[in-house]
């Protein structure tokens, strides 16, 4: 989980987001680099006794994209964590908060089918409107929960198994572009 090193989303949905994760038994690592990020103790003895969680100031974001443990990466969509995770071929769960990250958002799981948003983690006054595909974000913590809930249950599926297909999928043409001939080949812009 990192919703990069700047901004922070709302502390109440975070942490009811990460309660559902510890009741489901999903094992994870949540860097919290932001300046903003606010860790309260009980939140923090929580991942800790969950046994399943760690909580860190900053992680090796493309090493634990790279492991073969990583199985979904929860991130705020912005470029360079939305790339590195697709050429890592891991899927994610999209929480955007501002900027290209809700058009990253919608391109990982519209276009690509890549990964899920969580749309109940919007937030503001353009975060909540109702959105072109008929769903209307409330931005509770327990619509938030509910929505977590039934997301991991299809990430467990066969809708997550074609999701993580499709990311490893990308990662094969984002890898098979810089060989030789690569759509990326340098020799071949130049000509």
């Amino acid at each position: 989980i990192s919703f990069g090193s700047i901004f922070w989303p709302d502390s109440a949905l975070i942490w009811g987001f990460v309660d559902v994760i510890i009741e489901q038994r999903v094992p994870f690592i949540f860097a919290c680099a932001s300046p903003m990020a606010v860790i309260p103790d009980e939140s923090a003895k929580k991942i800790q006794e969950s046994g399943i969680g760690l909580l860190s100031k900053w992680a090796p974001q493309q090493l634990i994209l790279d492991h073969k443990a990583t199985g979904w990466f929860v991130t705020h969509c912005g470029q360079n964590s939305f790339i590195e995770s697709l050429a890592a071929g891991v899927p994610m769960f999209a929480w955007p908060l501002f900027a290209d990250q809700p058009f990253n958002a919608a391109i990982l799981s519209l276009r690509l089918n890549a990964g899920y948003q969580l749309t109940e983690a919007r937030t503001g006054e353009a975060g909540l409107k109702a959105l072109k595909r008929g769903v209307q974000p409330t931005g509770t913590v327990e619509a938030l929960q509910r929505e977590t809930r039934e997301i991991l249950e299809k990430a467990h599926g066969a809708d997550g198994k074609l999701k993580r297909q499709n990311a490893r999928n990308i990662q094969v043409q984002l890898r098979s572009a810089w060989n030789d001939d690569g759509e990326a080949e340098l020799k071949r812009l130049l000509k």
